[in-house]
Parts: structure tokens; C-alpha cells; sequence
């Protein structure tokens, strides 16, 4: 329904959708895709039980630091106890995630670091540098005790728009991360997010243990297992983690030492959740802004493609699903379906803009000429409108004011153009109330016809009907006027023929015009102009006659040999329905009967219509024609 040049137009429309829908999803990746990717944690991959059971975190708590003589920094005597009993005990590994980057009490510090000589399980130190923010004392310092202990980074990767730790710490050249230095040659290599475990009952994975109480406490719980030490503080080393998204702020952030088991466990199971390469992601959103945007640039109905977007976009997000489940890659899951919807929804409302251009316009054109109900099924895309032209069953009605060319020649131009408005505007209007299309207004003419664009199976009857309201307006038009303005307008002399005719748009790619060609265009146009030579108003052809299926009163007026035709064209007068019943028209029928059969009485007849109907024009017509030597009810016109 679109027009050609509002097509071009909503198409740059569609491209600059397709950009802004690219645009958008751009913006939307760093503040929706990293939440989105927090749920998609529920699908990541599990290290599992197996692994986080060789996990423990022992925990510096309130309780512990309230056994200390202050709370910074934590006691190193009691670290060198703590960690000589997890020797004792069998520990696998141990890793304190407190940093050493400062002197406290010599006699402390000295058996703390004469414990880590001592013990035998390895013991992996807390690393930071400069890059970390530590000072140069304090770097120096951190560098300086660590040389002879393993050491890893504890410094966690932060979410620069929300703060939240989602991504794996990441090494730096010559120094390992906390986690790999814990895993040692267990470590496999993992990227991307970091995998939050969580047990079956939603409780913490790993057991954690208050290290004030590590002494009470069995050695088999902690025999051949990774030991992480470090703080479990509510103000100090916690982070919000994806779990906050999941489980709340309160249960979602978790102390450092926590997180690193995490890393710990994802890193002795080489599990990753790899985001895909930018580029890719790139790829992925321009392909669904312009998947969305053909899609929605088609003859489709809207519904259904917002139910195919929702269906595809179902199917994209089970497809990234399956991709972080079995293949650990975690695909964009916002900026694809936000692209693809405000491509969709953009093109989709400049497609409307568009078709409601298109339809203003048709109803503005076709509201001239065309009954309100054919209208608003043209502009409602109901009714199709094709290019060119197509053959169909059409009826047209031809109508002519006489002697109005000579009228307009002796009254005033306004007077002219008030007296032929006030006519048309009527004229027009009954065509359209009987449902007629108006082809063309040609000077004091009019032309209509029943059947286009819009199917019409009783066209022939509401033709018909047309025919006897406008010659009922027309004669009580013309006493009007010359009772009130003495002006003597003429007859509206009216021909309608049924048939078939090509139907369309016919003129050059700027102006073109609505209309029919062919011979049931021509026979109607010459059965208008066969009234004058008649004496009637109204010719309505055999064809229009055999197709009126309602009953209506005809009355035979000749067989015309119109011009461009061969054979003759029964041709009738439509009458009111109470002239059925009049005497007058009985005798008329015998009579035109006798003149069919060249019956002698036929002039007889002729004279009683004219008795008792004295101005009737067809008696006169056929009397006279019989008295001039004529017979038959056959006559040749060879003008209009």
C-alpha cells in the first residue's frame, strides 16, 4: 500500500533505525550486559562439590581480633601459630590474604617469618605492588619479606561502572595471581568471569572456619586441603559480587578471601565463562538491528512479526544459554534483543508513518470521488488498488446538462460558476451516497460507474436507482430555479450501460486519473447523447435491464445502432414505480410491441399513448417515424 516515493523515504528512515538501534545497544553494554551475565551465572558451569571441598577459609573475625591487644595490623604471632598449626594438621597448601607491607612488633614479626622457614607445608604470601597503590616503603617492604615465600596478587578487579567483582584477577608479567600460585601445577588456565559457586542448599560452598577457634578444631578437616586465611570484617576487604543480583547485597557481598576460594576452585577445575571477542559482539548486534529491520520492512503484518521478534529472540537467548552451559561463552544478552527490537520497533513506526501518509492521502484523493465505505476500505488496504489497469464488470452512468453552454453565455461568470456549483455538488453527492465512483466532472458532465475499485454484484440495480434520483434532483433542480430566479436550465439527460472495461490508473508518472477504457465506456457516453434524439432523460441499455434483479420499471424505447457498432442495443427509459399501473404505459407497451412486429395497428397504439399522454416523446417519435414509411423498432445514430 506504501507509495513508491514513501517507500525510498521510510527506507533512509529504516537505516537510520538500524543505527540508532546499534547506537543504543552500544550504550546499553557496559551498564545492562554485565548484569545480565550476572543471572547467567545460574546456567555457568559449577566447579562442583569435588572441588570446593579441598577448600577451606579460615576467617580473621570480630571475635577473633577482640583476642588481639589491637586490631592493626592483625597479630603476626598469631598468624605464625595459625599457620604452624595447619601444618601440624596436614594442609595441602596454605594462602594468607593478609598483606605484610609493614613492620609491627619485632619479637612478633621475627617468629612469624622464622614459622614460614620452619613449616613444611608451602605457605603463599599476599602480594601487591606500586600498580596497586601500595608507596615505595611499602612496596619495598612487601618485596623484601616475600622474596623467598610463593607469592600471588590479591588485588581484585573492580566493575568500573558498578563496583561489582565479575572478572577473573588478572596476572602481570613475573608475578602469578593469588589463585594460580594456590593451584601451583594444579592450576589449568581459565578466563573471563569469575564462576560463584554455590552449594545445592544455597549455603556458602566452602567451609569457613573462625581462626580463633582453628586449634579446637580436627586436623582431618583440614588435612590435604587448600587454606585460605584472611579477614571475614564487615567494613574491611568486602566486595559486591554477582550474587547481589541474585541472592541480595547482604548475601551477595563477600568478603576477599571468600572470593579467592572462588578463583581457587574455578582455576583447579579450568572452568571459564568467556565473553565473546568485541568484535564479535559487534557482529552480533549490527546482525540483529538489520535482521530486525528487513524483517520489519516487509508487506508483513506488524503483529505477526513482533510475535516472530519475540520467538527469534526466545530462540537467541535458549541459543546463548546452551552456549554458557556446554561451551563456558557467555554471548551478548542485551544488546543483540535491544537492537533488534528498536530496530523493529523504529522501522516498524516509520513503516506506519509511512502507510499513514499514504492513507491520508488516498482518503484526501478518493474522498472526491469515491463513497466514504469504498474509501475507507482503499485507505484501510482492504481494498488493493493495482498499477495499470485490470478488466472488470463494471456499470458506468454518463450524465449531461443540456443547452448549459448557451445559458453560461448570458449570465455573469459568478452567477455561472454559483449555478453549475450548486448543480454538481448535488450531483456529485448522490453518486457517491448510491455508491458510485466518480471518474470525471467535464464541464456541466459527470461520469460514475458502479464495480470499481470495490466489487459491486448489484451494480446494475443501485446503477438503476442512481439513474431515477438524479433525474428526480435534476427536474425538481430545474423548477426550482425557474420559479426563483427565472432561469430555464435544461434537462439532465442521463445513459448507463453494463459491460466489461479495463479499470485503473491511466496518464504519465506525475498526473494520472482513475477511469475505465473501452466499448462499455463509449456505449454508455452515446446512450447519454441518444436521449436528445429520443426526447427522453433517462436510456439505460438491455444489459443493465437483464442484470437488474430487483423489480423495475422499464418501458422499451428502440434498438439502437449506437456508433463504433455493428448490432442493435435494446435500449429502455426507467420509470417510477407507480407510471407501472398507468394506462398510458399499457397502451405504450402494446403498441412498441405492434412496432417490434411491423403490426399495422402499430400507429394506432402510438396515437392512444399520445391521447391520453399528449407530450410523451417516444410515442411521438415512433408515430412519426411510421408515418414517415419507417417500420421497426430499430434505429441507427451514427453521432454521440
Amino acid at each position: 500500500m506504501i507509495s513508491a516515493p514513501a517507500r525510498r523515504h521510510w527506507r533512509l528512515q529504516a537505516v537510520a533505525a538500524i543505527l540508532i538501534a546499534v547506537l543504543a545497544a552500544l550504550v546499553a553494554v557496559p551498564w545492562l550486559e554485565p548484569r545480565a551475565g550476572d543471572w547467567a551465572l545460574a546456567l555457568a558451569p559449577s566447579p562442583g562439590a569435588v572441588v570446593t571441598n579441598q577448600i577451606v577459609v579460615v576467617a580473621i573475625t570480630e571475635d577473633t581480633l577482640s583476642t588481639f591487644p589491637y586490631r592493626s595490623p592483625v597479630d603476626r604471632a598469631f598468624l605464625a601459630g595459625l599457620i604452624a598449626r595447619l601444618d601440624d594438621a596436614g594442609a595441602r597448601v596454605v594462602g594468607l590474604d593478609i598483606l605484610i607491607d609493614q613492620p609491627s612488633e619485632p619479637i612478633k614479626d621475627a617468629r612469624f617469618f622464622k614459622t614460614l622457614d620452619a613449616v613444611s607445608v608451602p605457605v603463599v604470601l599476599a602480594l601487591a605492588t606500586r600498580d596497586d597503590g601500595l608507596t615505595d616503603r611499602q612496596a619495598d617492604y612487601v618485596a623484601r619479606t616475600i622474596a623467598p615465600q610463593p607469592a600471588g596478587l590479591v588485588a581484585l578487579a573492580r566493575d568500573e561502572v558498578d563496583g561489582v567483582l565479575r572478572h577473573l584477577p588478572s596476572a602481570r608479567p613475573g608475578n602469578a595471581t593469588f589463585a594460580q600460585s594456590l593451584a601451583d601445577n594444579a592450576a589449568k588456565p581459565i578466563s573471563g568471569r569469575i564462576l560463584y559457586s554455590r552449594a545445592v542448599d544455597e549455603a556458602a560452598p566452602f567451609p569457613v572456619y573462625p581462626a580463633h577457634l582453628v586449634a579446637r578444631l580436627p586436623d582431618d578437616w583440614f588435612a590435604g586441603k587448600f587454606i585460605l586465611i584472611g579477614t571475614d570484617l564487615p567494613t574491611i576487604d568486602r566486595h559486591p559480587t554477582p550474587l547481589t543480583t541474585l541472592e541480595g547485597s547482604t548475601a551477595g557481598t563477600l568478603p576477599g578471601v571468600v572470593i579467592h576460594a572462588h578463583v581457587l576452585a574455578q582455576t583447579l577445575a579450568g572452568l571459564s565463562l568467556r565473553p565473546l571477542p568485541p568484535l564479535a559482539g559487534g557482529v552480533a548486534i549490527v546482525a540483529a538491528a538489520l535482521l530486525a529491520a528487513a524483517g520489519f520492512s516487509t508487506g508483513i503484518a506488524p503483529r505477526h512479526l513482533f510475535i516472530a521478534l519475540a520467538l527469534a529472540l526466545v530462540g537467541y537467548l535458549a541459543v546463548a544459554g546452551v552456549l554458557i552451559a556446554r561451551a563456558g561463552v557467555l554471548p551478548p544478552l542485551i544488546a543483540p534483543p535491544l537492537a533488534a527490537i528498536v530496530a523493529g520497533g523504529l522501522v516498524s513506526l516509520a513503516r506506519w508513518r509511512a502507510d499513514h501518509t499514504d492513507r491520508a492521502f488516498l482518503r484526501h484523493a478518493f474522498a472526491q470521488y469515491v463513497s466514504p465505505s469504498v474509501v475507507e476500505r482503499i485507505a484501510s488496504g482492504r481494498l488493493h488498488l493495482g498499477l495499470g489497469g485490470e478488466k472488470r464488470e463494471v456499470t458506468f452512468l454518463f450524465t449531461d446538462l443540456e443547452g448549459f453552454t448557451s445559458l453560461s453565455e448570458r449570465l455573469p461568470p459568478p452567477e455561472v460558476a454559483d449555478l453549475l456549483n450548486a448543480y454538481l455538488d448535488r450531483i456529485c453527492e448522490l453518486m457517491t451516497e448510491h455508491g458510485a465512483t466518480i471518474d470525471k466532472i467535464i464541464g456541466d458532465a459527470v461520469v460514475c460507474f458502479f464495480g470499481a475499485p470495490d466489487d459491486d454484484p448489484d451494480q446494475a440495480e443501485h446503477a438503476f436507482a442512481l439513474a431515477l434520483a438524479l433525474d428526480g434532483f435534476a427536474e425538481a433542480h430545474r423548477k426550482r430555479l425557474l420559479e426563483e430566479k427565472a432561469v430555464a436550465l435544461g434537462v439532465t439527460r442521463i445513459g448507463v450501460h453494463s459491460g466489461e472495461a479495463v479499470i485503473g490508473n491511466f496518464g504519465g508518472s506525475r498526473f494520472f486519473d482513475y477511469t475505465g477504457v473501452g466499448d462499455t465506456v463509449n456505449t454508455a457516453a452515446r446512450l447519454e447523447g441518444a436521449n436528445k434524439y429520443l426526447g427522453t432523460r433517462i436510456l439505460v441499455s438491455e444489459t443493465v435491464a437483464r442484470a437488474c434483479r430487483v423489480s423495475c420499471v422499464l418501458r422499451p424505447a428502440a434498438n439502437l445502432v449506437l456508433k463504433g457498432r455493428d448490432s442493435a442495443l435494446a435500449c429502455f427509459e426507467p420509470l417510477p414505480a407507480e407510471e407501472a399501473a398507468a394506462e398510458w404505459f399499457t397502451a405504450y407497451t402494446r403498441a412498441f410491441k405492434q412496432l417490434v412486429a411491423h403490426h399495422e395497428d402499430a400507429s394506432a397504439g402510438f396515437e392512444k399513448v399520445l391521447a391520453l399522454k399528449p407530450q410523451d416523446p417516444l410515442a411521438r417519435l415512433h408515430l412519426a417515424r411510421l408515418q414517415a414509411g419507417e417500420e421497426g423498432a430499430t434505429l441507427t445514430l451514427d453521432g454521440k
